[in-house]
């Protein structure tokens, strides 16, 4: 199988690349390599590589940023989306797209389904809401997957920023009104090529097992670095930031178990061994 993975230089698109099966031949850009907004460039690449799949692994991932850089977000996260889908179509690739739980406003109490009505509450959310609607317009076939507050070895996360400023002796305080299913990486890659074997399609909520609020998540690497005297809890109302953030946006992930055959693994087991690796 011939598969091109776009943004294979970012965290997901890292660990794409490395748990690549090995009957896979793996064509892997990164964006300095093949930027996804420029449509000629990428229309080209795929004339040459013609893959039969397509990863897009690349975005506009700056939450707070994107507040006062919408038409960027949008630019990356929808118009070139919809441009690759209507290559896709072209070329008779399928497409494998990255979305996430902020297309939700936060204000259900019970996990969403991918069904569940999409109400974004911020720009990085509106501009991927606009990703999911082009790309399921373009007539190719795709698989959209919708996953939340991802952390990984490669980048910038939010278990590494703790588990900086603990072995730094930073006091710091967690908002902990805000939940969600942290989801590792690897894990993540790892249940995309099973489901890519498995020719799912549609949209499906992949996430590591077991609810948390932010503050849980540093609580565990707190402990695990010595130094929970270090760490308080707080509300999302004082520690303001320029996007808003949905208050509950678990997903639900009963479909993609289903074809996966089982639950990730839960997540503490994922920080766990996040924090065993070389950071």
């Amino acid at each position: 199988m011939r598969v091109m993975v776009l943004g294979a230089g970012g965290m997901l698109g890292h660990d794409l690349v490395a748990t690549a099966p090995p009957d896979v031949t793996l064509f892997p850009f990164s964006r300095t390599q093949l930027d996804i907004t420029q449509h000629d460039a990428v229309a080209a690449t795929l004339g040459d590589v013609r893959p039969e799949v397509v990863i897009n692994a690349a975005g506009y991932t700056a939450v707070d940023r994107a507040e006062s850089e919408s038409q960027e977000a949008v630019r990356v996260n929808g118009a070139a989306v919809g441009g690759l889908g209507r290559m896709a179509r072209q070329t008779g690739a399928r497409l494998i797209h990255f979305s996430s739980d902020y297309v939700f406003d936060g204000q259900a109490t019970e996990p969403y389904s991918e069904e569940s009505l999409r109400h974004p509450i911020n720009a990085y959310g509106t501009s991927k809401l606009a990703g999911e609607t082009v790309l399921q317009a373009s007539g190719a076939q795709y698989l959209i997957v919708r996953t939340q507050w991802l952390f990984g070895v490669h980048g910038k996360s939010f278990p590494r920023t703790m588990w900086e400023r603990a072995r730094a002796g930073r006091a710091t305080q967690v908002v902990r009104d805000q939940t969600g299913r942290p989801t590792y990486a690897p894990d993540l890659a790892a249940a995309v090529w099973t489901l890519i074997r498995k020719s799912a399609c549609g949209v499906m909520h992949v996430a590591n097992q077991g609810e948390a609020t932010w503050f849980d998540v540093a609580a565990h690497v707190f402990a695990r670095a010595g130094r929970p005297d270090l760490l308080t809890p707080c509300a999302t109302a004082d520690y303001p930031t320029r996007a808003r953030r949905p208050r509950y946006s678990v997903l639900d992930t009963a479909r993609a178990e289903g074809v996966l055959g089982g639950p990730l693994p839960k997540w503490e087991d994922a920080v766990e061994r996040f924090l065993s690796s070389p950071l």
